[in-house]
């Protein structure tokens, strides 16, 4: 499974400056608002702007997700 790179913001934090990657098959619990979405990946909380959602999602249904 390819791993994605994302730009994402931990708790208690106000800015996107941490690049993680992850593997979209171990993404939990999302929680999807209108300008970002929230989830755990391996027992961390995270949010991600909303277009890097819409992003993970397309990148799923074409396939990527062997």
């Amino acid at each position: 499974m390819e791993k994605i790179d994302l730009l994402v913001r931990f708790a208690n934090e106000g800015t996107y400056y941490n690049t993680i990657s992850i593997n979209p098959k171990k993404i939990k619990n999302p929680m999807v608002f209108t300008d970002e979405v929230f989830f755990t990946i391996d027992d961390v909380r995270v949010a991600i702007k909303k277009e890097d959602w819409n992003k993970i999602k397309q990148w799923v249904e074409i396939g990527n997700e062997s």
